[in-house]
């Protein structure tokens, strides 16, 4: 494994972990189908490695021409970021996101 290949791991390895959040969290009668600090241990995962992924990503900003791929690629790593983010401030006992 490389620096570029990284992002590519880390958006293959955030499908799952998004499907876990997604469907792991709270249903419609309030109650959460995982435990609460598993929730919290995937967001918080989920969104370390596209933060990581999207910084070895942004040498792709210098290249002329700009690479559509690995811009998507960061972008996409980005906004995963946001959401796991997001997704666990939403977890935290008291969380307002």
């Amino acid at each position: 494994m490389n620096r570029q290949s990284f992002p590519t791991i880390a958006l293959l390895v955030s499908l799952p972990l998004l499907g876990l959040v997604a469907f792991g969290g709270p249903g419609a009668d309030g109650t959460a189908r995982l435990p609460l600090l598993t929730l919290l241990l995937v967001a918080e995962l989920g969104a370390i490695i596209n933060l990581i992924a999207a910084y070895l990503g942004l040498p792709a900003l210098r290249e002329r021409p700009l690479p559509r791929v690995r811009l998507l690629r960061l972008g996409t790593n980005l906004l995963l970021a946001v959401g796991f983010a997001l997704s666990l401030l939403a977890f935290w006992p008291g969380g307002s996101a």
